[in-house]
C-alpha cells in the first residue's frame, strides 16, 4: 500500500476505527476485573457512540472532518493522552514547547492527526507502560516527537495502515516521519513546516 490514501478512508480509519480499538481495550481490561462492570464504562463508551455517530453524519453529508474541540494543538494532545491513559493504564506525558496557545495555526492538524495515530499505535501494539510526547518549534519546523517502551517493530511488521497515513500525511504537509525501533522502545518523529507548503513548491 503506498501513496495518499483516500479521505474517507482516513476519516474512517483516523476517527471510527482508532474510537473502537480504544473502546475495546477499555472493554477488555474490565472484564478481565473481578465484580460486575463499572456503571462509568458503560457512560464512556455512551459518549464514544455519541461522537462517533456524529462524526459519521459529518462523512455522510459532506462536512469537513470536524477539528478537535479543544483551542490548540497542545491542548488536544494532552486531552488524547488522557483519554488513552485512563481507558488503557499506559502512563502518557506531553511536553509542549509551541506557541502561541489558544489556536489552530499552519500545520498543527496535520500535526494533531500523526501524533494522535502514533499514541493510539502504542495502545494497541506495544504493550508499553509509559509513553511520552513533545512538541516544539525549531525555526520554521514543527517538531513532534512520540516515544513509548514497548515492543513494536516497524521494520518487520506488516503493512500497516495508519502507519502508511502518516508517513503520506506527512509528505503532502512538506515533511517528514522517521519510526526507530530499539527493541524496548519506539521513537516517532515528525518534523513539518510551520505552514503548510504551497502546492507544487518544494519544502527546504
Amino acid at each position: 500500500m503506498s501513496g495518499e490514501l483516500p479521505d474517507v478512508a482516513r476519516h474512517l480509519h483516523d476517527g471510527v476505527l482508532q474510537e473502537l480499538a480504544v473502546a475495546r481495550i477499555q472493554l477488555g481490561r474490565a472484564l478481565a476485573a473481578p465484580g460486575p462492570l463499572p456503571r462509568e464504562l458503560g457512560t464512556d463508551l455512551k459518549l464514544m457512540l455519541d461522537r462517533q455517530i456524529a462524526d459519521l453524519r459529518h462523512l455522510i453529508s459532506g462536512s469537513a472532518q470536524p477539528t478537535p474541540p479543544q483551542p490548540d494543538l497542545p491542548s488536544a494532545l494532552a486531552a488524547t493522552a488522557e483519554n488513552l491513559q485512563s481507558a488503557t493504564g499506559i502512563h502518557i506525558s506531553v511536553e509542549s514547547r509551541t506557541a502561541p496557545r489558544g489556536r489552530w495555526a499552519g500545520n498543527d492538524l496535520v500535526a494533531y492527526r500523526i501524533v494522535r495515530e502514533a499514541l493510539h499505535n502504542t495502545a494497541r501494539h506495544s504493550g508499553a507502560r509509559h509513553a511520552g510526547v513533545t512538541v516544539a518549534v525549531r525555526r520554521d519546523r514543527l517538531v513532534c516527537v512520540v516515544s513509548d517502551d514497548g515492543r513494536f517493530a516497524p521494520a518487520t511488521a506488516r503493512p500497516h495502515f495508519g502507519l502508511t497515513s502518516m508517513y503520506a500525511q506527512a509528505r503532502k504537509a512538506g515533511g517528514y516521519l522517521a519510526v526507530q525501533s530499539r527493541g524496548t522502545g519506539t521513537f516517532v518523529t515528525l518534523s513539518l513546516p510551520r505552514n503548510p507548503v504551497p502546492e507544487g513548491e518544494v519544502p527546504r
